[in-house]
């Protein structure tokens, strides 16, 4: 382990609550209905939970009726999402529109995420420079040696990796009693708040 950033870790969690005061409505409506509408034998909750989430997290689907039809099709999807099949997050991303292929990647893994947190971590843009950044400074598994800071970036939108390097920064900093949720937050406000913050000095 480099550096255990757990005290830091509380210490931002703490500090950013009141920044996300304003988002505490929208977290709310989205699990009030993911709690009554967990599964996915209602087209029309499910077309709502896109709906939302694409307006909360400006992922910028023009097509939500579409990406809708498309979650709703996917078989045993709520039997993937139990299991937290990893390769569920590419085929929601994957979404054909006339001649035209959207992949709504991020879209993917935050549809995941609030399904089941505890399995799928969201892909964030911050996030993902963290870990490139990280990354250039030689935090990295033997195996990422041969990459380059804008390769391993872009490698980083291959869910298996991305998740298999979001465990393994966990690990190593000691922040594995916090949920993939708490690490987003983490990361986040870290970066927002102006203090100086452990983390800051990695990256």
């Amino acid at each position: 382990m480099k550096k255990s950033l757990k005290n830091d870790a509380q210490k931002v969690l703490a500090s950013y609550s009141a920044y996300l005061e304003p988002y505490v409505i929208q977290n709310d409506s989205l699990a009030c209905l993911l709690s009554k509408y967990p599964s996915h034998t209602n087209k029309s909750a499910v077309a709502t939970k896109v709906k939302l989430l694409n307006l909360f997290y400006s992922t910028g689907i023009m097509a939500t009726n579409a990406m809708a039809e498309h979650i709703f099709n996917i078989k045993d999807i709520d039997a993937r999402l139990a299991c937290g099949d990893k390769s569920l997050v590419g085929e929601i991303a994957h979404l054909q529109l006339g001649n035209a292929v959207r992949n709504n990647y991020s879209f993917a893994t935050k549809y995941c995420a609030y399904h089941q947190p505890d399995k799928y971590p969201i892909y964030d843009s911050m996030v993902a420079k963290t870990f490139a950044t990280l990354f250039s400074k030689g935090f990295f598994l033997p195996e990422y040696k041969s990459y380059t800071k804008t390769s391993f970036a872009e490698k980083l939108k291959d869910y298996d990796f991305y998740v298999k390097f979001y465990d393994y920064f966990m690990d190593e900093f000691d922040l594995k009693e916090f949920s993939y949720r708490e690490v987003d937050a983490y990361i986040w406000g870290a970066l927002k708040i102006d203090k100086d913050f452990d983390i800051k000095t990695l990256i």
